[in-house]
């Protein structure tokens, strides 16, 4: 996709500056991991067994590990690859223990961690349409970014979802002792997941604020977890919704005096503990305030 610089009523294209080497890239998202991916670096370069991982990160959302692996164009696979990182990390999951504790000076054990989310990102400048579906599965722990440099010292930085036409994996279990591996360890959130025993009508009004959010920024997307969906733009939270039996919550990511609700709806949560981001919260039943809460809301994209 061209970039152009707008001057005085011209456009100028901005020349693209590519990176040498993959070492380029795994510098720049370590140094920048929170601001890019909203994840914790824990350490480069990590051996595993026999494989090293580029990049061990750490998801605080999900107290789960990520792992990044780097590639400099688009002509490798990437399926095995990560199929069989996610495998060995399951498999050995001390080594990950020991790096992070190592890291954050802590002592946890493995039980202190959610391994059912564990995932893995690989980041290139541009992944072929191969690549792209022969990870597009909605229950595979395999995500996707594409990174560009430019001249005007300019980054783009944009995850490859998973398309809507995206199927289970469950059929390839069958034919590879690693997928099932992996498979039968991972749980890939989703809406349906979070759904599940659910009201429809909770789920109806969770539809109505996630089309009305998803509206105001092409670029957010939603992260399923556990217990919430969380709607990100690039590395930053915005919002996280949680739906209950009678209700549904919805937390802002400001911090304590930054949000402008005149109304006075949103609830001070940040010497309370809850599992969404964000020191607001906002219980609803109904859709009565939807464009007062959008408004709150925009207040969180940056």
């Amino acid at each position: 996709m061209p970039l152009y610089q707008h001057l005085s009523g011209k456009l100028t294209a901005i020349k693209e500056k590519p990176f040498k080497l993959e070492k380029d890239i795994q510098t720049l998202v370590e140094q920048n991991i929170k601001q890019l991916l909203d994840l914790e670096f824990v350490q480069s370069e990590l051996i595993v067994q026999d494989v090293r991982f580029d990049t061990l990160a750490y998801d605080a959302t999900t107290k789960s590990f990520v792992i990044i692996e780097y590639k400099k164009d688009s002509s490798t696979s990437i399926f095995d690859q990560g199929v069989s990182y996610l495998n060995q990390m399951l498999k050995n999951q001390a080594e990950c223990v020991l790096a992070y504790n190592n890291s954050k000076k802590t002592n946890f054990s493995k039980t202190d961690f959610d391994w059912s989310q564990s995932r893995i990102i690989f980041i290139c400048r541009e992944f072929s349409e191969k690549q792209k579906m022969a990870t597009d599965f909605k229950d595979l722990s395999i995500e996707l970014w594409e990174v560009r440099r430019y001249a005007n010292d300019t980054l783009m930085f944009s995850p490859i979802g998973k398309s809507k036409h995206a199927v289970s994996i469950s059929p390839l279990m069958k034919s590879s002792s690693n997928v099932k591996e992996v498979v039968s360890k991972t749980i890939p959130y989703s809406e349906e997941t979070l759904f599940k025993g659910v009201p429809d009508h909770i789920h109806e009004l969770y539809e109505k604020f996630r089309d009305g959010i998803l509206a105001m920024d092409s670029e957010i997307t939603i992260k399923f977890t556990k217990l919430y969906a969380a709607f990100k733009k690039g590395g930053s939270n915005i919002c996280d919704l949680e739906p209950f039996k009678g209700s549904l919550c919805i937390f802002i990511n400001l911090s304590k005096g930054e949000l402008k609700d005149g109304n006075g709806l949103a609830v001070d949560v940040s010497n309370l503990g809850h599992h969404g981001n964000g020191d607001y919260r906002i219980q609803i039943k109904d859709a009565e305030e939807y464009e007062y809460i959008l408004s709150l809301i925009k207040q969180a994209i940056i």
